[in-house]
């Protein structure tokens, strides 16, 4: 049996050590299920991994080595990605980084069912053995930002086999601490002056400031704001010199706040010094490693900060009926038959309500929550002109507002993993500005339905909305079958909806109808830039073919362009890979006006769901207005299938590609649509 190897939910680095060793890396806790709720057991150790047993003490106040304690199999639980034992199910950490966790929560007390819901609503990836916040762990974990698009599952673990000089040390029992605040301070280097564009008093208002506020207002900025304000008003030099404002440096979440053993002691220290003497460039792997755990046990605290509001809500259906329109994250569906499924992908959908909207209403309200590196939005709030209050979800400090005062729809941003921002759009006031974190998250127009808005469908995971549904009063389906543009308002696009002058010719995109709901995100590359612009600049048209399909398109100009325009697609060649080239004079006057698409449909029996239900790209051909052409396929014999093709009217030009890719099974691109527009002088 080959061993069961897991990583700590907070820090990443492997929970095992070698065979016969005891040490912080195999002592853990874990935070489990269990008949009485979420409980928090008392440490274990994880010594056998070819068995794959997590046995740790229910009472959290006992260890594995305790006298009277010898790891009975009833208190074995079901840990991380592995199915449930006795009924129990839970997340590991490190002993060590519990500990962590604890003091970065004090006062308070660590949130166990919160936490235990979040990391809940977290997938494993496939080829992974940690638990996938969106980050890469300060550097455990690998994140591939070059050839996956933001929204895939682009994380895979680095060599955890052999011991990280790093990673490997206590972050909790540092060696270092008790030399570095024992050590006698060294003397500071000289004071200059820094230069400052505020040189008339006149001219800064902080002159008439006390110092004492001043130095108030210093404490509660980031170090790195506040040296930059001493370059630029004078009043702030003396803060340099300031022992109360370095001592701050060490408190509540500051820059230092990871050497919490400063506060043990009431003597006097020069902190200033200590500062610099714990910089990055002074510390050894033990600090390196209690830094790395601190800052990920920050981003945990503020990830928790958060509350289910309870109100007089309707559960809605559990399924979306056909009458409603959804945009959702890709919503993990446990497969039918199966006995225990890795949740690996996507969002876990735990609950659904309906949430009516207010007939007046003044403002919406979004709640963002962070998870790993994106944040979402975890719930929202109507508020109408007579002061009353319709909220759903959960409640965070972080809220943002748009005045609106009748909603017939939303353009969305969405992630893999859930809304992450809405605009509103209005009959009166149009689109409103973004709520929420838009940023490298694909948009949709698919609940913009051009009525008014009366009641909305969310669902709900453990700490964000992973999906918006409108229901049929207001829209259906059936009146987005009988638009020509469905596919620019219905499908989900990065990095942005297509603008309404680009022709996306959808008529000639045979599985148009299988991207006009759930979670299929279409990116769209313009070579020919905005207007064609560039399209005089093209010099050739590169395709990355490989046995499975399309990996990338690549152009090249005469000038240096931006590199969106550049590449379609982001997969990169491999040793089973060949390119094609086409050379187009630009310059000259030469463009792409006609190409086709060659499209193999599987039947139910040949090939996988997606295979049958888009088919596969097995060529195009691309033809010039010269009357030159290039057949792209990995295989040198056309294919039987009849092609689709796009052709331009005059004055038109073909400038761009949209499609969507497979990158996990190798087939890359595995729909291609086309771009055309009116061209300027053609």
């Amino acid at each position: 049996m080959s061993p069961r190897i897991c990583s700590c939910t907070l820090c990443g680095w492997v929970v095992v050590d070698a065979p016969g060793n005891i040490s912080w890396l195999n002592q853990f806790r874990g935070l489990s299920s269990s008949s009485r709720g979420v409980i928090l057991t008392g440490v274990g150790l994880y010594d056998d991994p070819g068995s794959g047993a997590f046995i740790a003490p229910v009472d959290p106040n006992r260890r594995w080595d305790d006298s009277n304690y010898d790891s009975p199999e009833e208190d074995q639980f079901g840990a991380m990605g592995y199915m449930e034992v006795n009924g129990r199910h839970g997340f590991i950490f490190h002993e060590a980084c519990w500990d962590l966790l604890e003091i970065a929560f004090r006062p308070g007390l660590v949130p166990l069912l919160r936490l235990f819901d979040v990391c809940d609503s977290l997938p494993f990836p496939l080829n992974g053995v940690s638990i996938s916040w969106g980050h890469d762990y300060g550097g455990p974990v690998f994140v591939d930002d070059d050839h996956h698009f933001p929204w895939e599952d682009r994380f895979s673990d680095r060599e955890y086999m052999e011991p990280d000089p790093v990673f490997s040390t206590n972050p909790y029992e540092v060696q270092e601490v008790q030399h570095v605040l024992t050590e006698a301070p060294e003397s500071p280097p000289s004071p200059i002056r820094p230069f400052s564009n505020a040189t008339t008093p006149g001219l800064d208002r902080f002159h008439a400031l006390p110092e004492e506020l001043r130095s108030v207002i210093a404490i509660h900025l980031p170090t790195v704001d506040v040296l930059n304000l001493r370059l630029a008003s004078r009043p702030f030099w003396t803060i340099f010199n300031s022992q109360q404002f370095w001592a701050s440096r060490f408190k509540d979440s500051s820059d230092r706040s990871w050497l919490f053993e400063s506060q043990d002691s009431p003597q006097p220290r020069d902190w200033r010094w200590l500062y610099r003497r714990t910089n990055n460039a002074h510390i050894g792997p033990g600090f390196q490693n209690r830094v790395r755990v601190w800052n990920l046990a920050q981003k945990l605290v503020a990830a928790l900060d958060f509350r289910w509001i309870v109100n007089d809500l309707n559960p809605s259906p559990e399924k979306v009926s056909a009458q409603c329109i959804e945009v959702s994250g890709e919503l993990w569906e446990h497969p039918v038959g199966a006995g225990h499924a890795l949740f690996n992908k996507g969002c876990l959908l735990q609950k659904t309500y309906r949430l009516a909207i207010p007939e007046s209403i003044l403002r919406l309200s979004v709640w963002s929550i962070p998870i790993g590196d994106m944040k979402y939005v975890a719930g929202l709030k109507f508020t109408t002109a007579t002061g009353d209050v319709h909220q759903i979800g959960y409640r965070t400090p972080a809220e943002q507002s748009v005045e609106i005062s009748d909603i017939r729809g939303f353009k969305l941003a969405v992630g893999e993993r859930g809304i992450q921002a809405l605009q509103c759009i209005s009959e009166r006031s149009g689109t409103s500005h973004w709520v929420g974190s838009p940023e490298a998250s694909p948009k949709t127009l698919r609940l913009d339905v051009g009525e008014r808005l009366r009641e909305l469908d969310f669902g709900f995971d453990g700490c964000k909305i992973v999906s918006l549904a409108v229901s049929s009063q207001v829209g259906s389906p059936a009146k987005l079958a009988d638009d020509e543009d469905r596919l620019r308002k219905a499908g989900i696009w990065y990095p942005a909806i297509p603008g309404p002058n680009l022709c996306l010719n959808e008529a000639s995109f045979p599985p148009r109808e299988h991207y006009l709901n759930g979670y299929k995100p279409l990116f769209w590359t313009s070579f020919g830039g905005p207007g064609g612009i560039y399209l005089r600049n093209l010099t050739n048209l590169s395709v990355i073919w490989g046995a499975c399909g399309i990996r990338r398109v690549d152009f090249a100009y005469d000038i240096t362009v931006p590199p969106e325009h550049r590449a379609f697609g982001c997969e990169m060649s491999g040793e089973w890979t060949k390119e094609i080239n086409f050379a187009i004079d630009g310059a000259g006057g030469e463009f792409i006006d006609a190409i086709e698409v060659f499209q193999h449909q599987y039947q139910p029996k040949e090939g996988y769901t997606w295979m049958v239900e888009e088919g596969v790209i097995v060529a195009f051909k691309v033809s010039t207005n010269r009357g030159r052409s290039c057949f792209f396929s990995f295989l040198s014999d056309p294919p039987s299938s009849i092609p689709f093709r796009v052709t331009t009217a005059p004055g038109q030009a073909i400038t761009g590609f949209y499609g969507s890719q497979r990158p996990h099974d190798g087939s890359g691109i595995s729909a291609l649509g086309i771009i055309s527009e009116v061209i300027k002088g053609e």
